[in-house]
C-alpha cells in the first residue's frame, strides 16, 4: 500500500549544523488526504527529492515488536505530470467522500494531530 503525497521541506545531512545517523534525507510531506507528516526518504533518492516533488510514501506493513506497522518511507517520486494527475483524483476523491458523509473542508479539533489512512 502506498499513499500520495506532495513534498513540503527536505531535511538532509548535508545541511549545516545538521547531524544524522546515516545519509538519509527526511521530507516534511502534505499528504492526499491533508495530513502534514515528516518521512524518511528512501537513501537512493534521498539526494534527489525536492520541495513540490510529488512521491509515493511505503506504507506496507512490518513487523516491529511482533506487530504489523507501516513502513512509512518515501520511495518514489513521481514525474510532475504524473502527480499532478493522481493528486488532482485524488483530491476529487477525498472531496466527494466529503460531500457523502456530510462533512466539511476543515479538520475537525477531535481528529487534529490524529493520523488517518
Amino acid at each position: 500500500m502506498f499513499h500520495l503525497a506532495k513534498i513540503l521541506e527536505v531535511v538532509g545531512p548535508e545541511e549545516k549544523g545538521s547531524k544524522f545517523s546515516d545519509a538519509a534525507a527526511f521530507a516534511m510531506l502534505e499528504m492526499w488526504d491533508e495530513n502534514i507528516l515528516l518521512f524518511r526518504v528512501a537513501q537512493n533518492i534521498s539526494r534527489d527529492v525536492k520541495p513540490n516533488d510529488y512521491v509515493l510514501v511505503d506504507y506496507s506493513p512490518i513487523a516491529v515488536g511482533g506487530a504489523p506497522v507501516p513502513k512509512h518511507e518515501v520511495t518514489a517520486i513521481l514525474g510532475e505530470a504524473k502527480g499532478k494527475k493522481l493528486w488532482q483524483k485524488m483530491k476529487e476523491y477525498l472531496s466527494q467522500k466529503r460531500k457523502l458523509d456530510g462533512s466539511n473542508d476543515t479538520p475537525s479539533r477531535e481528529h487534529a494531530g490524529k493520523m488517518v489512512g
